[in-house]
């Protein structure tokens, strides 16, 4: 996979990436298709003091299958939903790190980028707010694999968190204003694969260090997406703190917090005739 294809999969998850009752569904068509361009600055890993921009262009499809469905939430299988409750299936991903561009890491070997797949539970937590409010809460666990010349599985993950979406109407738009707070954990495989330094790869100003699996810090992460029948639009920001994590003394640990921020834009260019009933528990009603 090339770097572009590597960085276009991690910005694809992360700004796609984020109670009324669900029975307020709506017509939309089966498939789509967008083409777009974006920007992201993001930290080379969580605790490094580098951090790279990348502006990209991207093909945004979109299916809504009874089953498989890709969208503004990425790649997934819906299992089962209620008004209540829904089961999916996620997808995370993080990009490739080349220790030459990062002053902890130098002389140490490169990480290839790394894709998070497994279920996510979904709770809707206010069943008789208005229909511009929802809050939800995500219980998603995923198994990580490494790509490079072959998937090679390097741990599990898990990110419990709140939601909250707010519809705005700003700019003679309507908007869906995300806010999202959780905690991560991970494995020890997991968190070495970031953070370990085997001794020797240690020097004077790099200890040897192997940690351990649990706490991995706290994520906050903001959105602002806006779509229409002609384009979709999403502002994005994520703050990390690491204050806590198992592996906050590992000498790759720079910074105990990262942001990464960026935008997309996208307009729809094909969409299918037919089209198919959508209910989505985090979907924020567009009409009063």
């Amino acid at each position: 996979m090339t770097a572009i294809k590597n960085r276009g999969l991690v910005v694809a998850t992360a700004l796609l990436v984020w109670m009324a009752p669900v029975a307020h569904a709506e017509e939309l068509p089966l498939w789509e298709i967008a083409l777009g361009g974006g920007a992201l600055q993001v930290p080379e890993y969580r605790g490094s003091d580098d951090n790279r921009r990348i502006a990209f262009p991207f093909v945004y499809p979109v299916y809504r299958g009874e089953f498989l469905r890709i969208d503004d939430r990425g790649v997934r299988g819906v299992f089962y939903g209620s008004e209540r409750l829904e089961l999916d299936f996620s997808v995370d991903a993080n990009t490739s790190v080349n220790s030459d561009d990062t002053s902890a890491r130098a002389g140490m070997p490169d990480l290839d980028p790394t894709l998070q797949l497994g279920p996510l539970v979904q709770l809707r937590l206010w069943p008789d707010r208005p229909s511009r409010q929802v809050l939800l809460l995500n219980l998603p666990v995923r198994s990580v694999f490494a790509i490079g010349d072959s998937l090679e599985q390097v741990g599990w993950t898990a990110s419990p968190h709140l939601t909250f979406y707010q519809r705005v109407d700003l700019f003679s738009r309507r908007w869906r204003l995300g806010l999202s707070g959780g905690l991560e954990f991970g494995d020890n495989e997991f968190h070495d694969y970031y953070y370990r330094v085997d001794p020797e790869f240690a020097t004077d100003a790099r200890s040897a260090f192997d940690g351990n699996g649990g706490f991995g810090g706290t994520r906050f992460i903001g959105t602002f997406v806006s779509r229409g029948k002609k384009s979709w639009m999403s502002l994005f920001v994520r703050y990390d703190r690491l204050t806590g994590a198992t592996f906050e003394d590992s000498p790759l640990v720079e910074r105990n917090d990262a942001l990464t921020f960026g935008f997309i834009y996208a307009r729809f260019i094909g969409r299918s005739k037919r089209m198919v009933e959508v209910k989505d528990m985090r979907r924020v009603e567009q009409s009063d």
